[in-house]
């Protein structure tokens, strides 16, 4: 019994240790808390995580139209893109979070968005505000790491009215694993062995915030 107490003591003194240092370590963390991967969790990494996008080099393109030198405007009818994405924030990102939307797409005589007069095949869905978007294959793994790349994926636009299109304007969208969310899971770890109190944890990620 007394050992039995004295490992339970241990532990406690250990989980308090281990508070203690996750909040040297962790605190003043404010970024938005990891949650599930609903698109109300979701945040616009653009900038973080980069899109690459390049035309499909073995893209059947329809007949008609013309393709612009330097690759940049395009009248086909079809249009195909291979996009990949880069994580440069320096963080995982939760791979079944990311998505790519298509912000907008402009014809080059005025400038228009025409994301709506056109097919944009393969699309996962849309989001609240109707932009079309792609979930972001990450080779099979739960996250996509600090400085990884993507797979590869196709992006198909059929342009029936033949315009002279700009490439399509790109963001991402995810979330990001930073150290909050770090610091939550070893919390729920300490409440799970019996090393801190729930009520310990809650102060603790009271005075993280």
């Amino acid at each position: 019994m007394m050992i039995q107490l004295l490992d339970r003591e241990t532990l406690r003194y250990f989980g308090r240790a281990c508070l203690l240092l996750f909040l040297l370590g962790y605190g003043g963390v404010s970024e938005k808390a990891y949650g599930d991967s609903s698109q109300d969790d979701l945040v616009d990494l653009t900038g973080g995580v980069i899109p690459l996008l390049t035309y499909d080099p073995g893209g059947g393109f329809s007949d008609g139209g013309e393709l612009f030198s330097g690759g940049r405007l395009s009248s086909r009818g079809d249009v195909r893109y291979l996009v990949r994405v880069k994580n440069q924030t320096g963080d995982p990102i939760e791979a079944d979070s990311l998505i790519l939307v298509v912000d907008k797409i402009q014809e080059m005589a005025q400038l228009r968005n025409v994301t709506t007069s056109l097919d944009i095949r393969g699309t996962d869905g849309n989001t609240e505000d109707g932009k079309p978007y792609f979930r972001i294959p990450v080779h099979g793994q739960a996250e996509l790491p600090p400085y990884g790349e993507s797979e590869s994926f196709l992006i198909e636009i059929k342009n029936p009215d033949l315009l002279r299109l700009y490439p399509p304007v790109l963001r991402v969208w995810g979330i990001r694993k930073t150290a909050s969310h770090a610091f939550q899971g070893a919390l729920q770890n300490l409440i799970q062995d019996g090393a801190v109190t729930p009520e310990e944890a809650k102060k603790a990620m009271d005075e993280s915030q």
